[in-house]
């Protein structure tokens, strides 16, 4: 039986990108994929993992370089990216409300998590203490 994930853009950018938790984020992933774990994210994952690479880039905090290994090392990691449909978006609507947020982007991630019932794991602190639930997991 294959295991599956919600793993939001936080948790990958700390596996791919250098930073005092990277370690432990590559030992997690590695873990997951020896296991044969399957990756789910909404399709703004993707985004949001661009975005946080070229932004470092343009600030000088990433050479054009590191950036475009960061990039490859997350498209060798298979994750399977679903587009929302009419369920999904009322999910993430709901959830915005109930967490009382602005935006809906981390509520995507918890609606596509509920609606596969698999576990979510970020790297967000302040995502998981909002969410409370005991199969939403964080990473430092």
């Amino acid at each position: 039986m294959t295991q599956s994930l919600v793993i939001d853009a936080s948790l990958i950018l700390k596996t791919v990108l250098p930073n005092e938790h990277q370690n432990k984020c590559q030992q997690l992933m590695t873990a997951w994929q020896k296991a044969n774990y399957q990756f789910f994210a909404p399709t703004l994952w993707l985004y949001e993992i661009i975005s946080a690479i070229t932004k470092a880039i343009h600030f000088d905090m990433l050479t054009v370089e590191e950036g475009q290994h960061a990039l490859t090392l997350v498209q060798k990691l298979n994750i399977q990216l679903i587009l929302p449909d009419d369920n999904l978006t009322q999910s993430a609507f709901e959830w915005t409300l109930r967490l009382k947020r602005a935006v809906a982007y981390d509520s995507f991630y918890l609606a596509l998590a509920e609606s596969l019932q698999v576990e979510f794991w970020t790297a967000d602190k302040r995502l998981y203490n909002s969410v409370n639930n005991d199969w939403v997991h964080y990473i430092e």
